[in-house]
């Protein structure tokens, strides 16, 4: 395991687990639901270095997502202007990517968190407690992460080369298709819209070869977590047992990242499916049809990320035939 392997594991199963168990206990799948998105979004933004710089990067991010969810509250239904919003916080999550690593999920997270209110049945005061609970979490293992074991090592970004035709052209392309995925998503369902940006989001990057192996191994992956995830829920409905088996996805999330990003896909979304599935069994506002609607989504992301990444990046002519 690489090194920091168990650390970061570790953290992650804290920030997933302790407020999905605390909502399970409380009878409150959908509040574990939020909470242990929240778990794992965060858990993401962490960086090298002493504990203010872990805990900065945090709180940059953490701050972006609180926008973004407090404008698709004030936003509901998806107004113009929240398309506005959404075009302006995407570019700067593409315009980021290759600069900083906290304003980057800041962003992207934020852009996030803005479809989700916008479109989700209205939030209560209970549910939002978790996602408030699940950053206590984090900042907690955090600070005790450092205090046991000190700097942790982060596993290395991929190189961002200067993309072709630079970082403005890039940070365009990338809010073009990631506002034509809200606007796909929207236009089958507005419960469905988030699915379809996240992956939009995810697998466009400003190098077109690493976009199409992302695009093939999120696929890959999607279909391997939702025939996991069928096959589970299909097996039993008990709460508990269902909760031991995400808790048991949740420290191998990250391991997975660099090397077997299939892999790292499939396990997110067992996981997910698997909460989401715990929430609409005594919730009926959550999502239904999870399984092959999961599916097309990830489909129809993708297409557009593929669309995205042809224009950002379009083949260039050969010097022998410039002249033809």
């Amino acid at each position: 395991m690489p090194a920091g392997g168990y650390r970061r594991g570790l953290l992650f199963f804290l920030a997933i687990g302790i407020p999905f168990c605390a909502a399970v206990a409380l009878r409150c799948p959908a509040g574990g639901l939020l909470g242990a998105m929240t778990g794992l979004i965060l858990s993401f933004a962490d960086e090298e270095g002493e504990l203010s710089h872990r805990l900065k990067t945090l709180g940059i991010v953490a701050t972006g997502i609180a926008i973004g969810g407090g404008a698709g509250i004030i936003m509901r239904g998806f107004p113009p202007a929240l398309w506005v919003l959404f075009a302006i916080s995407t570019f700067a999550s593409g315009w980021y990517l290759g600069r900083s690593k906290a304003w980057m999920l800041a962003a992207r997270f934020g852009s996030m968190a803005l479809v989700v209110t916008s479109g989700a049945p209205a939030l209560h005061p209970e549910e939002l407690a978790f996602a408030v609970g699940a950053l206590g979490v984090v900042v907690a293992a955090r600070v005790l992460d450092h205090l046991a074991g000190g700097p942790l090592t982060q596993q290395r970004a991929r190189p961002r080369a200067v993309p072709n035709g630079g970082w403005i052209r890039f940070a365009v392309a990338y809010a073009a298709a990631a506002t034509a995925s809200l606007g796909v998503g929207f236009g089958l369902d507005p419960g469905r819209a988030l699915w379809v940006v996240v992956t939009t989001l995810v697998v466009m990057q400003p190098d077109a070869r690493t976009s199409y192996v992302l695009i093939v191994q999120r696929i890959a992956g999607t279909v391997l977590g939702v025939a996991l995830a069928f096959g589970i829920t299909s097996l039993t409905a008990s709460p508990y047992a269902i909760t031991a088996v995400l808790l048991c996805v949740a420290p191998f999330i990250p391991h997975h990242l660099q090397n077997r990003y299939w892999l790292h896909t499939a396990l997110i979304a067992l996981l997910v499916l698997l909460a989401y599935d715990l929430a609409a069994a005594a919730d009926p506002r959550i999502l239904t049809g999870l399984f092959t609607e999961r599916l097309q989504d990830v489909l129809l992301g993708s297409g557009i990320a593929l669309v995205g990444t042809l224009l950002a990046f379009p083949r260039k002519v050969p010097a022998e035939n410039s002249n033809l």
